[in-house]
């Protein structure tokens, strides 16, 4: 998609959305490519495989601890 396009109905300039497009890229989350004074940007949903995975283990321990303070709580109630 070209950077143009993006920017479509975006209340941001053109050089914030370069600043922010090339974070993007820097982290490997969107590939560019020039053809002429065009820049096209692509998602790349690589580097987020395995963050449903990531999230659900970190869900299940704040959950597993959660249990045990509220376990250790109602042990201490009168």
């Amino acid at each position: 998609m070209r950077t143009g396009d993006l920017l479509e109905g975006l209340p941001m300039t053109r050089q914030g959305a370069n600043r922010h497009l090339g974070v993007l890229e820097t982290s490997g989350l969107v590939t560019s490519h020039r053809v002429g004074r065009v820049v096209y940007r692509e998602l790349n949903l690589q580097p987020l495989r395995g963050t449903g995975e990531w999230l659900d283990q970190i869900d299940r321990q704040w959950q597993a601890a959660l249990g045990r303070l509220a376990a250790q709580y109602d042990a201490e109630l009168p």
